[in-house]
């Protein structure tokens, strides 16, 4: 998946830092990214000594910084190649930038008071130098399901809205008030009328494309059941054999890993 890094590893930890020639600078445009025009990232080498620099993170040695790059020669590409761009740590740390530097313009005043916010000197947040209100990143908590039946199928979903236009799970948000068990029997119910049950817990992942951390979910439905599907949340939802099941080719995403185990028989009913 798209975090997965290693040998690398991300520092998160809030430790800013004064950058160093050989460390990364972002920058973003709405959805898209800015990049020399050979698609490779800007370095703080590349820029005048009197750009202002943010410090986003670490990732080993290695620090991001966000910077304004607008007078910089570069060309603008959407944040969705973060997911296949190599070497993976540097997509990872792009769509994190994104994430993190969208956050910071989306909160410059205070929702409060109007008061202009500032980066806090002891944590990754944004502060009210006047009425003290924090403001701490944007995270927010969605489940993606794998549904199997007794005749070993995997419900298969397409999205009936926005950019992703693969083979898909149930997945959705939590709301207020509810546990993310509670959000994988509400969001299947919505979604497809089914009642599932048997559920087991998978595995997380950050997805900063969408400032989500997604929690996956392995549940068992009965075939019997009619398939009613929210026809403002799917184009389609139906049962599939591990033959009918296509290769997602693409193996950044929770979703795609998980459809993966089940093409591949590493996971039964």
């Amino acid at each position: 998946m798209i975090q997965d890094i290693a040998p690398k590893h991300l520092d998160n930890t809030w430790k800013p830092r004064l950058p160093e020639p050989d460390d990364t600078v972002f920058d973003y445009d709405g959805r898209n990214l800015f990049l020399k025009p050979d698609q490779t990232f800007f370095h703080v080498r590349d820029l005048s000594e009197d750009t202002v620099y943010q410090y986003l993170f670490s990732i080993g040695e290695e620090g991001f910084f966000a910077a304004d790059l607008t007078k910089q020669k570069v060309i603008s590409l959407d944040t969705r190649i973060c997911r296949t761009y190599q070497p993976r740590y540097l997509g990872f740390a792009c769509i994190l930038g994104w994430q993190l530097v969208s956050w910071m313009r989306a909160n410059q005043y205070c929702g409060r008071c109007g008061t202009k916010m500032e980066p806090s000197r002891t944590e990754r947040a944004l502060v009210c130098p006047s009425c003290g209100q924090i403001v701490y990143p944007r995270l927010n908590p969605a489940v993606i399901v794998g549904i199997l039946n007794e005749k070993n199928q995997l419900l298969i979903t397409r999205y009936a809205h926005g950019t992703y236009s693969k083979d898909a799970l149930v997945a959705g948000y939590c709301e207020f008030g509810e546990t993310v068990e509670e959000t994988v029997l509400r969001e299947v119910k919505e979604e497809t009328g089914l009642d599932v049950y048997d559920l087991q817990y998978y595995k997380s992942q950050p997805w900063p494309f969408s400032s989500s951390l997604l929690c996956g979910f392995w549940c068992k439905a009965d075939s019997h059941q009619p398939i009613k599907v929210q026809e403002e949340e799917l184009r389609y939802a139906e049962w599939r054999n591990r033959t009918d099941v296509f290769d997602a080719l693409d193996d950044s995403s929770l979703t795609a890993e998980m459809i993966g185990l089940f093409r591949n028989g590493k996971k039964e009913y």
